[in-house]
């Protein structure tokens, strides 16, 4: 049955009572996890994991969702992230390892993310960014309220808004102009879904580049359709004036941090 994660047998040296004197009260990550509460997430996604399942689930739901906290509030790709959680003392007692525990593996993070789903993942998540912000640590209501919040975590959420932006705009084409839907590239650009996590670092920069290539001519070769095209364009655009930049001739994500309130 699902059994969350509990501390592992440790030396004195390494045990729990060590992070008593390396754990700084005056850190945000001590004040976030003393005001915010974090125990539902375990529960909100029992119904992941087999009641069949003999051994405990590792990677816990609650850990993640704190790692993605942190990915926000610091701006971390997932490799970033599994780096922060192997040599980084806060972010390991934050997340809740023990001090000698090795970190997951950064795929971990996208897996669980295509395990929730989109819109569980999101609502779990903007309700502890809802906590986050109405305790005072960040400022700036637009990073709860906003859809795209999600874009914060690494590359792998911007390409993801991206092909969901995309698949809109193609959708409503087909239903109008279906010539210019198969010019566009037909079902293959619709519904491009390979997993974003399997990707290698490069390849993830070079599907980034080439989405935003394909947004954009997407949204040029449109622009004479109104209605429900015009609609999901706009939206197409608003993501990519919100999360990409060009520096160098070089496409590359926003760097958009939560604000955080020192």
């Amino acid at each position: 049955m699902f059994s969350p994660r509990k501390g592992k047998q440790t030396t004195f040296v390494y045990g729990p009572e060590i992070y008593e004197k390396l754990v700084s009260r005056d850190h945000l990550l001590y004040k976030i996890n003393e005001s915010i509460d974090f125990t539902f997430i375990n529960e909100e996604c029992r119904n992941l994991y087999s009641e069949k399942m003999g051994r405990p689930v590792t990677n816990t739901p609650e850990i993640m969702f704190r790692s993605a906290i942190i990915q926000s509030l610091y701006d971390y790709s997932d490799r970033e992230m599994e780096s922060e959680a192997r040599y980084n003392i806060m972010v390991k007692w934050f997340i809740g390892l023990n001090l000698d525990d090795s970190s997951y593996d950064h795929s971990a993070l996208g897996r669980f993310r295509d395990l929730l789903g989109e819109e569980r993942w999101k609502e779990i998540f903007f309700s502890l960014l809802k906590q986050i912000e109405n305790a005072g640590f960040v400022k700036g209501k637009e990073y709860v309220d906003a859809t795209h919040v999600i874009a914060n975590i690494a590359i792998p959420g911007t390409i993801d808004l991206l092909r969901q932006g995309i698949k809109d705009v193609m959708k409503a084409i087909q239903e109008i102009d279906p010539d210019l839907y198969e010019e566009l590239g037909g079902e293959k650009t619709a519904n491009d879904d390979k997993k974003v996590y399997k990707l290698s670092p490069e390849e993830r920069d070079s599907k980034l580049v080439e989405l935003v290539k394909k947004a954009r001519e997407i949204n040029q070769k449109s622009e004479y359709i109104g209605g429900r095209v015009s609609e999901k364009t706009r939206q197409l655009r608003r993501i990519l004036n919100e999360n990409i930049e060009e520096n160098d001739d070089n496409i590359v994500k926003k760097k958009i941090r939560l604000k955080i309130d020192s």
